[in-house]
């Protein structure tokens, strides 16, 4: 912490990785004692930089919290299409997608702690909660509408994508946060798990052809 605090004070450490440190710091306090309990200055202390770095990258706590949950989202959602891409089979494509899920989640808890858990006391961050969520299942809508075999024919196939989307997104949050609440339990019984549902829901929804391309 000495060093990181040095490294800060002479300048060494650029502007994306005192953006990194901040929003890890965040989500680490945010995650722990919560939004009203966790201070700029606690976020700096723990960053290892002042409170007018902060301001530097935020306006505010509040602009910091929403960008926490925007940049988490972007994460996941990059690793959901990296995933969906890939040259291989879609039960492949989804179990990686599944896998790089819980990876992200075992790599960074409290980010995923946050932006799973709908902030309370707080309706201002409540409804930008709510949008950023509302976007994610916009994108990984738009990840499994590029399956063509997905509900292939129906007349309201746009909206049937969306609730599978959001059916997906919220099991998958709910799984992480129950095996965060429960320490130990291995990624790839997680993976399997969640695997059970979400491919045979898809699979179901496939055309034979595509389910097995």
């Amino acid at each position: 912490m000495c060093a990181m605090r040095a490294a800060v004070a002479t300048g060494r450490i650029k502007g994306p990785e005192r953006r990194k440190r901040i929003l890890d710091a965040a989500a680490e306090g945010f995650a722990t004692r919560g939004y009203h309990a966790t201070s700029v200055g606690q976020i700096a202390e723990a960053a290892g930089i002042t409170k007018p770095v902060i301001y530097d990258h935020f306006a505010s706590k509040r602009d910091l919290f929403v960008a926490l949950l925007e940049q988490a989202r972007e994460e996941l959602l990059a690793l959901g299409v990296e995933a969906m891409r890939a040259d291989a089979p879609t039960e492949e494509r989804v179990r990686s997608a599944v896998e790089a899920f819980f990876s992200y989640v075992d790599a960074h808890p409290a980010t995923a702690r946050v932006l799973f858990t709908p902030p309370v006391g707080e309706p201002d961050l409540l409804t930008e909660s709510q949008r950023v969520q509302a976007d994610a299942t916009a994108g990984i809508a738009t990840l499994l509408a590029a399956e063509p075999g997905l509900f292939a024919g129906a007349r309201d196939r746009r909206r049937r994508v969306e609730m599978l989307s959001e059916f997906f997104k919220q099991g998958m949050h709910g799984l992480a946060i129950w095996s965060m609440d429960h320490p130990g339990i291995p990624r790839r019984a997680l993976v399997d798990t969640a695997m059970a549902l979400v491919w045979i829901g898809l699979q179901a929804q496939l055309s034979p052809a595509d389910a097995d391309s």
